[in-house]
């Protein structure tokens, strides 16, 4: 049985009672490292403006061409770092449904896949574009199909990237309107956070990004693992 966005929720602000504190944390560490530089669309859209910037205003200081190549070392760096920090930030919410031991740390502990987690930023960011480009509709419909991949990497660590998003497809058929139901309730608490200057996302992040994970657990059978419930589906990806 499908649960409702108030209950994906319900469950989520369950995991985050006595948990805000290294919640918050956990969150500042991964938004720290795959900020919107992380996206390879800005990185190489930031590239070519400064190229053309530099042939523009040849004439300028050294020091201004210098803050142009440390902010391109830093765009390729948060682009690197930013799989890895995803992976860690998945299973710091995991643990949290789990039950277990659950710390800020954690986000920094799946450097082991940045060539993976560099690899599934690139695949990712290819496919939607190209459904994009074709329509805006199928776009969206591919960046749903493929929302899980993250989360099955960070649990099936021998998975390869294509593995894994043959099986995001597979578990989110049926579910990508309900995912898209989840993250619209959250835009009330998105409003919110422009009316408090964006102190409401210290709250709304941390809920939203749990309350996803427990998206994950449910349509991949993790919850009736843990619950020792029947699983209602074989999650293996079809050959």
């Amino acid at each position: 049985m499908k649960l409702t966005s108030a209950e994906y929720k319900e469950i989520a602000r369950d995991a985050l009672k006595g948990n805000w504190g290294r919640a918050i944390g956990a969150m500042l560490i991964a938004a720290c490292l795959s900020a919107f530089f992380t996206s390879l669309y800005f990185i190489s859209h930031f590239m070519f403006i400064m190229s053309v910037a530099i042939r523009i205003f040849e004439n300028l200081p050294h020091y201004f061409l210098m803050l142009v190549g440390i902010g391109i070392v830093l765009a390729v760096f948060f682009f690197f770092a930013g799989g890895p920090a995803r992976f860690g930030y998945i299973d710091f919410n995991l643990a949290l449904l789990d039950r277990r031991e659950a710390v800020p740390s954690m986000v920094l502990g799946r450097f082991s896949l940045i060539w993976k987690g560099m690899y599934m930023k690139i695949a990712l960011f290819f496919y939607e574009l190209f459904f994009t480009i074709l329509l805006i509709i199928p776009g969206i419909v591919t960046m749903y199909a493929y929302a899980m991949v993250p989360y099955i990497l960070e649990e099936k660590k021998d998975y390869t990237v294509g593995k894994a998003m043959k099986m995001s497809r597979k578990i989110m058929r049926g579910h990508k309107w309900e995912l898209f139901c989840l993250r619209f309730s959250f835009l009330g608490w998105y409003i919110l956070s422009l009316l408090t200057f964006g102190l409401a996302l210290f709250y709304v992040l941390p809920y939203m990004n749990t309350a996803e994970a427990v998206f994950y657990n449910e349509i991949s059978g993790r919850a009736d693992a843990f619950y020792g419930r029947e699983s209602l589906k074989e999650a293996e990806p079809e050959v």
